[in-house]
């Protein structure tokens, strides 16, 4: 099952509704494993941070390989010193990683659509106690597909992120993105369609920051801080549309195994229509690669793939980096 969405890069001058021109693109597809019958997510080949995320991968992202380092080197002495209370603060502290929340979210994902075959017969047939054995079960399949609906707006959103996003910084950037360094999620009440995933991020700025605090016997302690200015993108998903939005980030952070503390953050504004530059349409250059034919509504519908659509994004966010 191919899982595509057309992307929207909202501008000021043109509303965010995607582009009727351009086709959807492919972000991650769902595979029957032979030997469980279950579904599995499978990425793009591309999307090397997408993939190590969805494996709550410690590499991909450098705050969680420094936090579990240091963790890992002091966790048997507080053990034994203070019992299981230590452990415990590890693993709440370790939910909040960009790598555990994509990880559990197409968990989550795969289960609903597991959930949903066995809940229509896939595998079994119909076991009808009653007459309300229908009805019921009926309920029951509309539930879960409102359920595997929700698992697909949350997936989809980051796998634009941490897919097409993450390309598309990095060649507008010159940096490769970094996962965690923005904080936790954003919750804001404006934007409540936001996708609940910390957001990627390029450092722009850093600079140490000394602060004064007083100890319990009086004396003043000096402490280094590490502050940054951060370029963070994320993503807006509804029924209707999936945007990519911005955002400035100003972040604390104490020690290189600390968790950054976002201070505060700002919307970016989207740059203006007349700013974009004129692509190639992709319809006109070669494929690398035999295109995804999908039907829908007695319809054939082309889908692209991941590379095909990081030059959208590219040439985005390239507008917005120089405004």
């Amino acid at each position: 099952i191919s899982v595509a969405a057309l992307i929207s890069y909202p501008t000021t001058s043109a509303p965010s509704s995607p582009s009727s021109s351009r086709s959807p693109t492919v972000l991650f597809r769902l595979a029957c494993d032979s030997r469980t019958g279950r579904f599995v997510p499978v990425f793009p080949r591309p999307a090397s941070l997408l993939r190590l995320l969805a494996c709550n991968d410690p590499s991909a992202s450098d705050v969680q390989s420094l936090r579990s380092a240091a963790m890992s080197s002091s966790l048997g002495a507080r053990l034994a010193a203070r019992g299981g209370n230590v452990a415990k603060r590890a693993d709440v502290a370790s939910r909040e990683t960009t790598g555990r929340i994509v990880r559990d979210a197409f968990d989550t994902l795969a289960r609903s659509m597991d959930t949903l075959g066995r809940k229509c017969g896939v595998g079994g047939d119909w076991n009808d106690i009653d007459g309300q054995s229908t009805s019921l079960r009926e309920k029951s399949v509309d539930q879960t597909c409102h359920d595997v609906r929700a698992s697909l707006m949350a997936c989809s959103g980051m796998a634009a992120v941490f897919g097409v996003l993450a390309i598309a910084l990095k060649v507008a950037g010159g940096v490769d993105p970094v996962a965690d360094m923005a904080g936790g999620p954003i919750i804001d009440e404006s934007n409540s369609d936001l996708i609940r995933v910390p957001p990627l991020s390029v450092p722009l700025r850093q600079r140490i920051v000394e602060k004064l605090t007083k100890e319990g016997d009086g004396e003043t302690k000096r402490m280094s801080q590490l502050q940054g200015e951060l370029f963070a993108v994320s993503a807006q998903a509804s029924n209707d549309t999936l945007d990519m939005v911005c955002f400035d980030v100003l972040t604390i952070l104490e020690s290189a195994s600390s968790v950054p503390t976002r201070l505060q953050y700002a919307k970016v504004d989207p740059p203006k229509a007349a700013d974009l530059q004129t692509l190639t349409e992709v319809g006109s250059m070669p494929p690398s690669k035999r295109r995804k034919i999908t039907k829908a509504a007695g319809e054939s519908s082309t889908c692209h793939h991941t590379l095909e659509e990081v030059e959208h994004a590219t040439t985005w966010l390239d507008t917005l980096l120089r405004e």
